[in-house]
């Protein structure tokens, strides 16, 4: 496991790169929710008119004893582009941090980011509630141990369609993104690493356990994050990513729960029984299939729609 000492230099560049980064020209809408477990969570919410066919979502993960301010230079070339985005402080973090959260994160718990998963969902589940986003089209962008919150939740909520990690690491604080990134199936990851040894190395190991991912090493130290205004329109590179592999509105949507392997049609009896919370949408039938899913055998009452584990 990676302790806080290995972290110490780049939270330090970190906190200085912040005081640097300029606002962004969107302005949030500051949000706050609670989570299963308890923690309450704090973030922006930067909002697009609705349109009929709706807007793409995307939530963006951190680094290591950063914050939600840290992707600000994402924040207009996605919005733009069209996205709907939700910008995070993870739990320990930012705004979200209490007394106790904020020393587990310091102290390098592994407990405590495994516990993120939670942080994810329930920004889903704010985002997903709000006017005219597409719940079909979703993407995560993490950075450094946000890569591995973003694969960690991936894994169960198959509705993601596209993740992007800058800095991906393999045991970053001891979450195994090795494991996790093996049960990926069906979406497009994109990992970008440093051109030293370990990140390359952390990138070329992860690539080589699943399908359609891509890669890309990029000249210079710059660690996650840092990489905004240093790597050469990676920004917009960023999201001519997420815009192309979250897809185009679709009129072929299909239904299933988080952690369910089966997906319904329209007007199936069982998609009025899934719990909004736990509702996720897919593009097609193929793309539910493509990540693991199978068509359910009956349109009405009496499948079982997803495995009895607390959310």
């Amino acid at each position: 496991m990676f302790g806080p000492a290995p972290y110490l230099r780049t939270w330090l560049v970190g906190a200085l790169a912040a005081m640097a980064v300029p606002a962004a020209a969107v302005d949030p809408q500051v949000v706050a929710f609670g989570t299963y477990d308890g923690e309450v969570i704090h973030g922006d919410y930067y909002a697009r008119q609705p349109t009929e066919t709706g807007t793409p979502m995307v939530i963006l993960l951190h680094m290591y004893r950063s914050d939600r301010t840290a992707f600000r230079p994402l924040i207009e070339p996605l919005h733009e582009a069209g996205f709907a985005i939700l910008a995070v402080d993870l739990r320990g973090h930012g705004q979200s941090a209490t007394s106790t959260t904020r020393e587990r994160v310091m102290q390098g718990e592994t407990a405590v980011f495994e516990e993120m998963y939670n942080d994810v969902r329930a920004a889903y589940d704010w985002l997903a509630k709000q006017e005219g986003v597409d719940r079909s089209r979703f993407g995560l962008v993490g950075a450094s141990v946000g890569c591995s919150v973003a694969l960690d939740y991936a894994v169960e909520d198959k509705s993601v369609d596209a993740i992007v990690c800058l800095s991906p690491g393999t045991d970053y604080l001891g979450l195994d993104s090795k494991e996790d990134i093996r049960k990926i199936r069906g979406r497009k990851i994109w990992l970008i690493g440093g051109d030293n040894a370990k990140e390359k190395q952390a990138v070329e190991t992860l690539a080589a356990l699943t399908h359609g991912t891509t890669t890309e090493l990029v000249p210079g130290d710059f660690h996650g994050t840092h990489m905004f205004g240093q790597v050469p329109e990676i920004e917009k590179r960023i999201v001519q990513h997420l815009k192309k592999n979250v897809g185009q509105p679709t009129e072929t949507t299909v239904y299933g729960s988080i952690r369910s392997h089966i997906y319904h049609l329209p007007g199936s009896g069982w998609i009025e029984r899934i719990k909004p919370s736990n509702m996720r949408h897919y593009s097609s039938p193929a793309e539910a299939e493509a990540r693991g899913l199978r068509k359910a055998k009956s349109r009405g009452p009496g499948d079982r729609p997803g495995r009895k584990r607390k959310p």
